[in-house]
């Protein structure tokens, strides 16, 4: 088969994954899940252990699967309504049909957090059923029930499992301690021997157990996601590969962690199965409890540590994965799963062009060349050189050194300085790239020009609406004759950014997605949807307004502000990195963070993007 008609297939194969906020046309009774929830779940259907007589063995945990499509759920019944994270599901399953409301919360692209108030009722009209959609105080204060899911397979069969980053960055030693509830016997680790890391992939972790009152051995758990709860406290769920099906061990683990403010020691408690509160109370009391202390990193060369050099004063501060001081910059490496913190050695004197001694999260170091580039108030981008080397070297800053200069790392600010214009205003239409009848709108709000929506409907019909964003500009600038913007999708906590070119006058724009990181070389004009503009904003003087914002970069607000910035309710509160490079006496190798939630890989099953791709983001 010829690769544009497999294209093709892929493509109306995916006409059925509609978006995240599906607009639901009541009296139809159909809605449609996102690409995050769709495929093969796990979830745990026995809780209850009991013991031998010897009281040591407990009864193997048992899992069932859960097959979630565009607009149904295996075990729970056909979509119905949905408004925000509640879904009624209508159960014909029964003799007669009746509904129920579940509330999913998608906190990692593994993991997924379902809230019912109870499997067993079913309510004969769907307004019983909505009353009794559970509210976030309900949720947060345990008063409904909670399922976890854990992804098995992709909808296409495939495995399903993203490998994302550990919220436990660095090498630490641990005590352990797993107390004897339900017959199993107690373990503990009393010496701080044992070893904990998440080298030298930042989505595992690996344990040794050491001087324990059991053998000496090893453990190897692959991180799911983490995030933070409806009561403020922070969550991490794994899998241990090793388990199998009707094994007595928990195939998935969920834990709580928090780290001891002064010391720097985490403190990690995990559930005494694959839920997230059978014996789990707080990150120091829990089913199995362990107590982190990070390990010492080595001492830095002399001629690093007497370094004098800072990076631009505009640039320190806390960026979407990306943490800026005076004179050290922490980041994440997604391609390769790793987190650098890179000590600034020399200044070029060009305001964008450092060498740095790097050192990753599991030790290695290198000197480097870091490229900076503020592309906005709110963004921006760097780049690591191509060839790291053991020595000081005045040319490991030579432009040859960076390769074609496509590869940036594109970042949004955490706390915006300034609210940023569109690079378009007013409302512009267009067909769906290959998928003829379905429209896309594009449209500023007049009154607020730093919001943008986004719909797709039947063009035949602008009332029928299948899908709807939202996205926060950040900022935008021009490079070769295209215009790059970043954006902020809250709705999914992720950050977008958008390629285009604007003609005549703005009246016709073509627009394409670009990944997180503004990804370079695409044709916007070739591969792009057009769309043409329907409608402008209209001007406080009554005038038209401009259509677009091309070429009027944002720029920095001036001076120190008046007061710390304040964080918009949008964002989701986020932990910073601790540099590796502290002073001599407090120098550590690890750190610990709570990352933003990762750009969830729905948009490769959702066919309503906002700019078809052929490469995936």
């Amino acid at each position: 088969m010829k690769p544009e008609v497999i294209k093709m297939v892929q493509f109306k194969h995916q006409i059925i994954c509609l978006g995240l906020l599906l607009l639901v046309h009541h009296g139809v009774g159909v809605c449609y899940f996102p690409g995050e929830l769709q495929g093969t779940w796990a979830t745990q259907t026995s809780t209850s252990q009991q013991s031998d007589q010897r009281g040591y063995q407990r009864t193997p945990l048992a899992y069932s699967l859960i097959d979630v499509s565009a607009d149904r759920i295996s075990v729970w019944g056909q979509c119905h309504a949905r408004l925000d994270n509640n879904v009624i599901l209508a159960d014909r399953t029964r003799d007669s049909l009746c509904y129920r409301c579940f509330h999913f919360n998608v906190v990692s692209a593994n993991v997924v957090q379902v809230s019912s108030s109870g499997l067993d009722a079913c309510y004969t009209t769907e307004s019983a059923a909505t009353a009794t959609c559970p509210t976030i105080y309900q949720i947060r204060h345990g008063q409904t029930r909670e399922i976890m899911l854990y992804k098995r397979t992709s909808p296409w069969g495939e495995n399903g499992v993203t490998q994302v980053e550990c919220p436990l960055n660095g090498v630490y030693t641990f005590t352990y301690h797993r107390g004897t509830k339900n017959g199993v016997r107690e373990a503990r680790c009393d010496r701080p021997t044992s070893e904990i890391s998440n080298c030298p992939y930042g989505f595992g972790l690996n344990l040794k157990y050491k001087e324990c009152s059991f053998d000496n051995t090893q453990l190897g758990l692959q991180c799911l996601g983490s995030w933070v709860g409806a009561d403020e406290r922070d969550y991490v769920a794994v899998w241990d590969p090793n388990v199998k099906d009707g094994d007595d061990q928990p195939m998935y683990k969920c834990g709580m962690f928090e780290e001891e403010a002064g010391t720097g020691n985490v403190y990690l408690a995990f559930s005494e199965d694959s839920t997230c509160f059978n014996g789990l109370n707080t990150p120091r009391d829990g089913y199995e409890v362990y107590k982190l202390m990070s390990v010492a990193s080595p001492a830095l060369p002399p001629a690093v540590a007497r370094s004098t050099c800072n990076f631009p004063r505009q640039l320190q501060g806390y960026w979407h994965h990306t943490y800026l001081s005076p004179d050290t910059i922490v980041f994440r490496d997604y391609r390769n799963y790793k987190t650098y913190s890179a000590k600034c050695v020399r200044d070029l004197d060009d305001n964008e062009r450092y060498i740095v001694y790097a050192r990753t999260h599991c030790g290695d170091w290198s000197y480097n060349c870091i490229w900076l580039k503020r592309r906005s108030a709110n963004v921006l981008e760097f780049m690591l050189g191509l060839y790291p080397s053991e020595n000081f070297d005045y040319s490991l800053c030579d432009p040859d050194k960076f390769g074609d200069m496509t590869s940036w790392t594109t970042q949004g600010k955490t706390l915006v300085e300034k609210p940023v214009t569109c690079p378009i205003m007013g409302k512009y239409s267009g067909e769906l790239p290959d998928a003829p009848g379905f429209c896309a709108q594009l449209y500023s709000d007049c009154d607020s020009p730093d919001l943008m929506y986004y719909t797709v409907g039947d063009c035949r019909n602008d009332s029928s609406v299948y899908e709807q964003r939202e996205y926060r500009c950040l900022g935008q600038w021009e490079e070769e004759g295209h215009l790059y913007a970043l954006t902020y999708r809250p709705d999914i906590n992720s950050y977008e950014c958008f390629v285009g070119v604007l003609k005549n006058n703005g009246h016709v724009v073509y627009i394409k997605e670009a990944g997180s990181s503004c990804t370079r070389g695409l044709l916007p004009e070739v591969l792009g949807m057009k769309m043409h503009r329907k409608d402008a904003c209209t001007s406080s003087d009554g005038g038209i307004a401009s259509s677009t914002a091309y070429g009027s970069k944002p720029q920095a607000s001036v001076g120190s502000p008046q007061g710390p910035p304040t964080k918009p309710p949008w964002l989701r509160t986020t932990r910073p990195w601790k540099p590796i490079f502290d002073r001599p006496e407090k120098r550590s190798s690890s750190c610990i963070s709570i990352p933003s939630m990762p750009l969830l890989y729905s948009a490769t099953i959702l066919v309503f993007s906002l700019m078809y791709t052929i490469h995936p983001v």
